[in-house]
């Protein structure tokens, strides 16, 4: 007979829910990132109520994204511990909106789980690729090559596909799986027409198989489709079984900074709209570096995939 300990070493969900579990504000807060303590910004002159994290700012303030300004756990249970203490509900709200972390009725500012001594915030708190990369940066880079991105024109910018290039590209998505191997997942859907029965899987399909032949010569210029390779290189790496910890900390790291850095130039010139699930991206990787190789967490449901092992 012995005693079998249980330890809690990893917690992992999409942003609301790691938002919950952390008791923090979220994706919608002045401080949204779990990761690094970047102050959102609103389209205030536009009615915009949506906090969005650019790097470049109005008035020449550019965040060094080899340098983000990352929380600890030290801070993030004395900023709870804080809101759990004010004198006030106005104070507790000030101090709230200042630290991100989220005012619940009837329960204090600091998570239960910040009590286990397994867990570190926000270190133990993985990022999910799943949602991270298929189900929201790469739609929202669809979104804005069809122009359909919250109503934001392409400003100085000319990456929006054609009508024809875009039912051309959705046509041919279609035809592919008529040749594509079954073990490589399920049938892509029709791009043009079939957006919304998209799932993770027919966005992660389409973007390491299909797009890099789809999109070859579809843009006005060639940026474009480069800088989308690019992206697709980090989303196989991200894929990969293993990863090495020296590739992490110097290559990886690289190309997910050039990659925002050139997002920001490319995408945004006119705009200083930035999601905060592309900021993730980086700080994901970014901040936990000097202390252990970060590791990007799948969910389950991407069946097809697994997450890499750390070697």
């Amino acid at each position: 007979m012995f005693l079998l300990r249980a330890y809690l070493i990893r917690v992992f969900g999409d942003m609301p829910a790691m938002a919950k579990l952390m008791r923090m504000k979220g994706p919608n807060g002045l401080h949204p990132c779990r990761e690094c303590n970047i102050e959102g910004i609103r389209d205030v002159a536009g009615g915009g109520k949506t906090y969005y994290v650019p790097i470049h700012r109005p008035g020449g303030h550019l965040y060094d994204l080899w340098h983000l300004p990352r929380r600890t756990h030290d801070e993030f249970v004395e900023q709870a511990i804080a809101v759990d203490a004010a004198a006030t509900d106005a104070e507790a709200e000030r101090l709230a909106k200042a630290s991100g972390i989220n005012i619940i009725l009837l329960m204090n500012g600091l998570p239960v789980l910040a009590t286990l001594s397994s867990l570190s915030f926000p270190a133990s708190f993985g990022h999910n690729l799943m949602h991270l990369i298929s189900e929201n940066l790469i739609k929202n880079l669809l979104d804005f090559w069809t122009g359909s991105f919250k109503g934001l024109g392409q400003g100085k910018e000319e990456y929006e596909l054609s009508v024809a290039n875009c039912e051309a590209i959705g046509r041919e998505c279609e035809l592919a799986g008529n040749t594509m191997p079954a073990a490589f997942g399920a049938r892509v859907p029709n791009l043009h027409t079939q957006r919304h029965y998209f799932t993770a899987e027919s966005y992660t399909l389409w973007t390491t198989l299909l797009a890099p032949v789809l999109l070859h010569e579809r843009f006005q210029r060639p940026k474009y489709y480069n800088h989308f390779l690019d992206l697709v290189s980090i989303l196989n790496d991200c894929l990969a079984l293993s990863l090495d910890c020296e590739y992490i900390n110097t290559t990886l790291r690289r190309k997910i900074i050039d990659w925002v850095a050139k997002y920001e130039r490319c995408v945004l010139q006119s705009n200083f709209f930035f999601d905060v699930l592309t900021l993730t991206l980086i700080s994901a990787i970014t901040t936990n570096t000097s202390r252990h190789a970060s590791q990007p967490v799948l969910s389950p449901c991407m069946r097809s995939f697994t997450s890499p092992t750390i070697s």
